[in-house]
């Protein structure tokens, strides 16, 4: 006799075995291709308009949103006239979250939420000046750094649809936020702390969000000016300054395995990790205004050069941001860091 509100086991066990597989099939990427067997297609300028916000990438790659001075933009693969979806007047960072169809943008510095499609923005009420806004993995909740007026700044979480709101406990004493990610686990954050007066990082800690646990690891080896945790969390890559010149590394996250991928340059911005980090991107940033962006195997010893890319501003202090796809086949970068504002440009990758 059948018992009202179960399956029979046969055909329970049918169900389970196709909702794993459709998992499966939803969740499956292209293979890591090795820089030896890369190759640089077609390089070409993303956007009309300046973008003052480094790019989000949509969970399928199919799209991309930044910040300007006019509000939030998304643009379609191809569409370089794009679509505004939320007013603002100086958005400086966007994150595009995996799974919850929600777009976190700081507009100076207040954090909004949006979907992607311009429907239900709402304001976080947190006071002080946001910076840093990430998602976790499963995009079910955004980390952020918030510096209230006078005080110290603070690591926050929240929810797509701002029913979770929570400061986590634990100080950082005196020292300015400089990189914030999530390891893998969705439970902990890579926090990277600078000293102020000179805004190189010094201490890279694990914080777990839910309680209290802190640990600091062992790195960076050397005081980094850039961090960014491998998409595994088993990875850290950091641009060092030494002496009169910069050079991009990767260490292990216990401290271990310490391995220059580039050579000593001036100036060396934008490390990016790839989706299945296997690979870094970054920017040798010449005295001329010209960039040169590269890619580099983690660890290892290939390298292959995507572009040289003229800079919109002459300005010594300019930088650049580096942002991969989902699927690891398209790289965005531009000027638009935050601070200084310009055109989204794309390189495509292909299999030699």
């Amino acid at each position: 006799m059948r018992t009202r509100g179960r399956l029979p086991i046969r055909t329970a066990v049918l169900v389970a075995t196709a909702i794993a597989a459709s998992a499966c099939q939803v969740g499956r990427q292209p293979a890591p291709v090795g820089v030896r067997f890369l190759q640089v297609g077609e390089v070409a300028r993303a956007t009309d308009r300046a973008a003052l916000s480094p790019i989000a990438w949509s969970p399928d790659g199919t799209r991309f949103a930044y910040g300007g001075r006019d509000g939030v933009w998304v643009h379609h693969l191809g569409d370089s006239a794009g679509r505004k979806i939320a007013e603002g007047s100086a958005v400086t960072a966007v994150a595009w979250s995996r799974a919850a169809n929600a777009l976190a943008f700081v507009d100076r510095g207040s954090l909004w939420i949006v979907h992607p499609d311009g429907r239900s923005s709402r304001r976080v009420p947190v006071a002080g000046l946001v910076t840093l806004p990430v998602w976790a993995p499963g995009g079910d909740r955004l980390a952020f750094v918030v510096r209230p007026p006078g005080g110290p700044a603070r690591l926050w979480i929240t929810s797509p649809d701002g029913a979770l709101l929570r400061m986590i406990a634990w100080d950082p004493r005196d020292r300015t936020v400089s990189a914030l990610g999530w390891f893998p686990d969705a439970l902990h954050l890579f926090v990277g702390l600078a000293v102020h007066a000179t805004q190189t990082t010094t201490e890279w800690w694990r914080v777990r969000i839910a309680y209290p646990d802190v640990r600091r690891l062992a790195g960076p080896p050397r005081p980094a000016l850039e961090s960014a945790l491998s998409p595994d969390g088993a990875w850290v890559a950091f641009v060092a300054q030494e002496g009169d010149h910069e050079r991009a590394y990767v260490v292990r996250a216990d401290g271990s395995g310490l391995h220059p991928v580039s050579g000593a340059a001036r100036r060396i911005a934008g490390a990016s990790w790839a989706p299945h980090g296997d690979k870094v991107a970054y920017a040798v940033l010449r005295s001329d205004g010209v960039a040169e962006i590269y890619v580099a195997a983690t660890p290892g010893v290939a390298r292959l050069q995507v572009t040289t890319y003229r800079l919109e501003f002459p300005d010594p202090a300019a930088g650049l941001s580096l942002a991969w796809s989902p699927d690891g086949r398209r790289l965005a970068y531009g000027t638009n860091t935050g601070a200084m504002a310009g055109p989204v440009w794309l390189a495509t990758f292909r299999e030699r």
